[in-house]
């Protein structure tokens, strides 16, 4: 792979759109990738790949977001709640069918996406936004470990915490960085991070820092009510694109 120029550019292409979605709204990276990769990669080459350049990039944008202290505040119930529910997540993996729960997620994201942009808000207030975020933790931990798709809960409920752009991408950033990590650890040692992977991946990061600073620049300029209406629809089509998987 690494001796193909033409491979190479089409890789570096999508990155580069991946970064620049993320800058824009905080996420959405692995979305973009892991729906055009695999027109030209095998889906674990996919992943693998995707676990590569996902963590650094939540570094990158962790750290130019800011709001730091806020964040750890914010992520702390989430990520702790999100190990029982891995765990549970993990046991059930037999017993429950995964179709089934993405065709019910995807549901639920959308219909909760579309209610809000009607006008309706779902608010967590403030003192109750702890406990909120151990329940929103638990729920992420086991879809994520049955699906592999938990950041809409993250989500849902930064944007329910009614946060600032800026504390948004922070906050979702630092969940993403310790989940991503955790997946990346993994591959490696299951072997199916090989060394050449490593290298693309790592060649991929200039793709998806040029997207990401450019979609920053272009999402600062969002006020707070337009950044919120923007992950709102985004959240509409995300959960359409879970529907259609769970549908294959």
């Amino acid at each position: 792979m690494l001796g193909n120029p033409e491979f190479l550019l089409i890789i570096f292409l999508i990155y580069l759109l991946a970064g620049l979605v993320k800058g824009v709204m905080g996420f959405g990276l692995p979305i973009i990738t892991m729906s055009l990769l695999p027109f030209f990669v095998s889906i674990e080459t996919a992943i693998v790949l995707s676990a590569i350049v996902q963590p650094a990039t939540n570094v990158f944008q962790f750290y130019l977001a800011k709001h730091w202290s806020e964040a750890f505040t914010l992520a702390k119930p989430v990520l702790i709640a999100l190990v029982p529910g891995v765990v549970l997540g993990a046991w059930l993996l037999s017993l429950v069918s995964s179709s089934v729960l993405l065709v019910l997620a995807g549901m639920t994201i959308t219909l909760h996406s579309l209610y809000q942009l009607k006008g309706a808000r779902f608010i967590i207030p403030r003192d109750r936004q702890s406990n909120a975020g151990y329940w929103f933790g638990f729920v992420a931990g086991i879809v994520g470990a049955l699906t592999s798709l938990n950041g809409w809960a993250f989500v849902i409920y930064l944007i329910a915490c009614e946060v600032s752009r800026n504390l948004f991408r922070s906050t979702i950033a630092l969940l993403f960085l310790v989940s991503g990590t955790l997946i990346s650890g993994s591959f490696w040692l299951t072997g199916l991070l090989t060394t050449e992977l490593l290298l693309i991946g790592l060649l991929m990061l200039v793709p998806a820092f040029v997207g990401m600073w450019l979609g920053e620049r272009i999402g600062s300029r969002l006020s707070n009510d337009a950044f919120r209406k923007l992950v709102l629809s985004s959240l509409v089509i995300i959960g359409g694109v879970i529907v259609y998987r769970g549908l294959q």
